[in-house]
């Protein structure tokens, strides 16, 4: 997948990265927090804007250390779930999985979660019309 990320800078508005995925295809979409600072942490993935509390039409979630719920066997979180890297890999996109998705991190204390979104843009794939040998 190819991830248009663009960076924050202090005082001004941060652009939500965009994924672009071809359809068939897995995408990977970027999430990541510090267990260093935070320790190990629950999270959930959903799709739209991330609301006041929980994930808007929640898909996977974890507990930290393992995933504990999904709404389809196609959302995975591959990463290293313990070093803080909650990234979603949806398996086989469609482009009705385009859109937006919202990652939150439940911090300890009130109004303390982390809330990342990200754009996903799935492309139809070129297919072939003729084929040929390769010798």
């Amino acid at each position: 997948d190819r991830i248009m990320e663009t960076p924050c800078v202090l005082g001004c508005e941060c652009i939500d990265p965009k994924v672009i995925g071809i359809e068939g295809q897995n995408v990977t979409l970027p999430c990541k927090y510090n267990t260093i600072k935070q320790g190990v942490l629950a999270i959930c993935w959903g799709r739209g804007a991330i609301p006041n509390s929980g994930c808007n039409k929640e898909i996977i979630s974890s507990d930290g250390t393992k995933v504990t719920w999904r709404s389809s066997v196609r959302y995975n979180l591959f990463g290293v779930l313990k070093t803080g890297d909650v990234s979603l890999t949806i398996l086989n996109v469609t482009e009705k999985d385009s859109g937006q998705y919202g990652c939150r991190v439940h911090v300890y204390g009130l109004w303390n979660d982390e809330k990342y979104h990200v754009n996903l843009n799935i492309e139809k794939g070129k297919k072939c019309t003729t084929c040929y040998d390769i010798q």
